[in-house]
């Protein structure tokens, strides 16, 4: 059902439209699924590659040993999931964006595309972060942490969720800008509110990061606060120019006008 921006919909309307995202939206990470499954060995091969290009670790490390019958295909689908959900994510992204359209006005619904069209890129941006800059250097460090007095062993349930939760987070917390610039759009927030509470949403980033980080090691929760600050700090300027204009500053850009208007000479 195609929904104009200025369309009223009824309460049945929402949950047919919702409906039909979410149908969609399955189809979309189902075939995602599939798809990841038929290149299993490539999957495979990207999260193992950062383990094993790196040097100086123990031959140990780079064999991942599974301890069960059924692990091997449990953590094979596990990775197909996530895997699908990335590959997925564009169409993902649209379906959220396209149901959300109808709240706007139709001079607002202008940014649809370019809206749906950064925040596809600013997740894949936190994907290719973490697989190219912070995982290298993550597993590295926690892998090479006093290695003298470990036999490291990598065990396939434990490693491959790691990896895959790790990449998939990054690509979720780097959708923060687009909410709080959303939310500066509406009015719900503004620049001055954001700096004002800096300091709580700096604690908010801290617990985040500590909660969506598949590993609780301190390396991997400071590798996701670093740019969930970075990102606040970004959406604070942005916000300032597309936060609708409050009334208090047309009254004294109103006065501003009026004082000079009154002392320019006849």
């Amino acid at each position: 059902m195609a929904i104009g921006a200025d369309d009223r919909l009824t309460l049945f309307e929402h949950l047919d439209e919702l409906r039909r995202r979410l149908f969609v939206c399955i189809v979309a990470a189902v075939v995602g699924v599939v798809v990841a499954a038929i290149f299993n060995r490539f999957m495979f091969g990207l999260l193992l590659h950062p383990l094993r290009s790196m040097p100086g670790l123990p031959a140990s490390a780079t064999e991942i040993t599974t301890f069960s019958p059924a692990e091997p295909f449990m953590v094979s689908l596990k990775v197909w999931v996530v895997g699908g959900l990335i590959l997925a994510s564009p169409v993902l992204i649209y379906e959220l964006w396209a149901f959300v359209a109808p709240a706007f006005t139709a001079s607002e619904k202008r940014y649809f595309y370019p809206v749906v069209f950064v925040t596809t890129a600013l997740f894949f941006c936190g994907v290719a972060l973490a697989y190219f800059v912070v995982l290298p250097k993550g597993l590295g460090f926690l892998l090479g942490f006093s290695a003298g007095f470990f036999h490291v062993q990598l065990r396939a349930q434990e490693y491959f969720t790691f990896m895959a939760l790790f990449i998939l987070a990054f690509g979720v917390v780097f959708e923060l800008p687009v909410i709080l610039v959303l939310l500066a759009k509406v009015g719900v927030i503004d620049d001055r509110f954001l700096r004002r509470h800096r300091r709580w949403a700096v604690l908010a980033m801290a617990f985040a990061a500590a909660v969506i980080t598949p590993s609780q090691d301190a390396f991997s929760m400071l590798a996701m606060f670093v740019p969930l600050y970075v990102l606040y700090e970004i959406s604070v300027v942005i916000a300032r120019f597309v936060q609708p204009k409050k009334e208090g500053d047309a009254v004294v850009d109103d006065s501003r006008g009026g004082d000079s208007a009154s002392r320019a000479p006849a």
